[in-house]
């Protein structure tokens, strides 16, 4: 397995390197191996590597204890490290520019200090990406590092990270708009103005975000890594991740093509690699202009620097270093645990409402699915909804069937539908929906008597600039809807990764915390805004948030199933989600330990196996009191299809046989 130079080592100009793709790839592991390796290629370099996943797995990777701050690698001497907390850096932003931003808004509407205040103290929806740009922003200011390195979220929310430096140019004119009247009045009344803190604060953003759109959009000092495995959902991801590039403008010349498996005379490993072998040919066929970096399966972890240096040294060419063998016996006794299967009890329970979430790539779409399908299997006069709220999709590529933006039956089975949910669709829909709503809105509340020029392009820049995570909350809309009309009977919602699906269980409160606002607003200039169609619309929406923060803590009726697999990487974000999820009051019962490697003679396996069942103990002994474990086999095959899900149920519920109709496909 050989490797072309990486052009991301040859290129000597660059500033910013960003590995990103679908979750449980490999990105964070390229990622900390390629920071070391570049650090002691280049000692002249001062080199950061950054995380903006809000479930970081940096500090797991170098086996290292973070902080919120920026900390030494201190074997290489020229390499940090920094897990961004976002919500913490967005507390200090709005401290430490709170009088400036208020000046703008007192000065630019008719709000009073009191509504003001009101405003300020919310939390804003989107908040990680928000800050990730604000802080790149500020570190190429500074000028510090020579080379920054990016440790991404999960697709869906890298597309939004990317889209987000042209969205705050665009609050940035928002600004700039209002204290246009304020500027105009000074003339008006003294004859001239001179500029202010504010003017200030607003060129300084605006100078920022410059330098990060600039950044972003040079082929000679930015490259995009994604970093894909030869498996149907990872493959799908990475084309639409690559189209999004494209479409920003972000140059991406190779690929890292993660976890190859090799043959050997096991039967396991033989038929995973050539499970393989048509996804390696179709990745070649599909990202034919790109350099493909082929990385191969480990029989063990890649954590801590002596692993992540052996993985820098095959990533960048030096094949070489990699000569331990995995084929043949294993030399030692035969292994003497067994993969327990104890089965989920979730079919026996009245159950409304089932979230799955973890880390990604532990299967939890494969799982949300086969769950959907075996729950219409058993219950064939009940309705099933399975959806998502992630922003990359893989519930379609988990049936192997179209689904899409709508309501849509999958394949023959009567009774179960799926649902991709396009929150930024949604949003673009409303705000097409409401554009002369919402421009009666600002009119009235952005003044009379004015320059009526400063208030229309005011209005339009607000309408053109909605802020990044309001498309989170109407997902959360579109689902508090549907809970309501009672359409379908089970619910199960296949969540984003960790750190964003907790991030979403807050936004009913986050939500209702806003619209608690914007009525106090509303009854304070009644006079002035009319109440009837807004109020309405939101007297509405906050009867189905209240609804669906009712069904999150229903311990009747709803329960959220966490997923792991058996690696320190997974076991220790298991352990912050449940602790989240704790804090949230969602009712969490079952833990499932996925793909954990079944009894074998292989070397690689057998290896791999006893890694696996520290972890698979560990979880137990500390898990067992308070829920139910379910381990499940790693399969030789990845799963796709309906006949795949069903394999999978079966071995989380037993063997049932489906019950099919004529192939159709319905839309309600």
């Amino acid at each position: 397995m050989s490797n072309n130079l990486s052009p991301f080592l040859e290129n000597k100009n660059l500033k910013l390197i960003f590995f990103g793709g679908k979750g449980g790839t490999g990105k964070t592991t390229s990622a900390c191996a390629a920071a070391l390796h570049l650090a002691r290629l280049n000692r002249e370099k001062k080199i950061l590597l950054v995380s903006t996943d809000p479930a970081h797995s940096v500090g797991d990777s170098f086996d290292i204890i973070m902080s919120d701050r920026i900390i030494p690698i201190k074997e290489t001497g020229n390499l940090w490290v920094w897990e961004m907390n976002a919500p913490k850096l967005g507390e200090e932003f709005k401290r430490e520019h709170e009088v400036v931003t208020k000046k703008i808004f007192d000065k630019g509407t008719i709000f009073d200090a009191e509504d003001i205040d009101e405003f300020y103290k919310n939390t804003v929806p989107g908040m990680d990406e928000i800050m990730a740009v604000m802080e790149l922003g500020r570190i190429l200011k500074k000028g510090e590092y020579d080379l920054i390195i990016l440790d991404t979220a999960p697709t869906g929310h890298t597309l939004r990270l990317l889209a987000l430096p042209k969205k705050m140019e665009q609050w940035t004119n928002v600004l700039n708009l209002m204290y246009s009247k304020h500027r105009f009045i000074s003339r008006a009344f003294t004859g001239r103005y001179k500029k202010d803190d504010a003017d200030e604060f607003i060129e300084m953003q605006r100078q920022d975000l410059t330098r990060v759109k600039n950044l972003f959009a040079s082929a000679q000092a930015t490259e995009f890594v994604p970093v894909t495995i030869a498996e149907p959902l990872s493959i799908d991801e990475t084309e639409r991740l690559v189209r999004g590039l494209r479409k920003y403008g972000i140059t991406a010349k190779s690929i890292i093509v993660n976890r190859i498996a090799s043959g050997s005379e096991c039967k396991f490993c033989s038929s995973r690699r050539k499970d393989q072998e048509d996804k390696l040919r179709e990745i070649e066929e599909k990202f034919a202009e790109h350099i493909l970096i082929k990385m191969p399966l480990f029989p063990y972890e890649i954590r801590g620097l002596e692993r992540l240096n052996e993985y820098a040294l095959i990533l960048f060419g030096k094949v070489e270093a990699y000569n331990k063998p995995f084929g043949g016996l294993f030399s030692s006794p035969k292994l003497s645990f067994k993969v327990q299967t104890q089965a989920l009890d979730l079919i026996k329970k009245d159950l409304k409402f089932i979230l799955f979430g973890g880390k990604g790539g532990v299967g939890k779409t494969s799982i949300a699915c086969a769950t959907a399908l075996r729950l219409a299997q058993e219950y064939p006069d009940k309705k099933i909804l399975v959806f998502s709220t992630d922003p990359a999709h893989s519930v379609g590529d988990s049936f192997d069937y179209p689904i899409g933006n709508k309501i849509t039956l999958v394949k023959d089975i009567s009774n179960l539908w799926a649902y991709e949910i396009d929150a930024e669709r949604l949003l673009e829909e409303w705000e097409e929906e409401n554009v002369d709503r919402i421009q009666e809105v600002f009119q009235r509340f952005l003044g009379k008597g004015m320059d009526i020029v400063f208030d229309r392009e005011i209005i339009e820049e607000m309408i053109k600039s909605t802020p990044a995570g309001l498309d989170e909350i109407f997902a959360l809309n579109e689902i508090a809807g549907l809970i309501k009309e009672e359409r379908f009977d089970i619910y199960i919602l296949d969540t984003a990764p960790s750190g964003h699906l907790v991030n979403f269980l807050k936004m009913p409160q986050i939500m209702r915390e806003w619209l608690k606002t914007f009525f106090r607003l509303i009854l304070k200039y009644r006079g002035i805004v009319r109440m009837n169609e807004i109020a309405e619309d939101m007297i509405e929406t906050s009867k189905k948030v209240r609804a669906v923060q009712k069904m999150l803590a229903d311990t009747e009726n709803t329960e959220f199933i966490g997923i792991t697999i058996p690696e320190e990487m997974g076991v220790r974000e298991l352990e912050r989600l449940l602790a989240n999820i704790r804090r949230l009051n969602v009712p969490c019962y079952n833990i499932v330990i996925n793909q954990v490697i079944p009894p074998t003679n292989c070397n690689f396996c057998s290896r791999k196996s006893q890694e696996q069942q520290r972890y698979v103990q560990q979880v137990r002994k500390e898990k067992s009191s308070e829920y139910q474990v379910t381990e499940l086999s790693l399969l030789p095959h990845k799963v796709k299809g309906i006949e795949d899900l069903t394999e999978l149920s079966n071995a989380m519920y037993g063997k049932k046989k489906p019950k099919l109709q004529d192939d159709k496909v319905n839309v309600i």
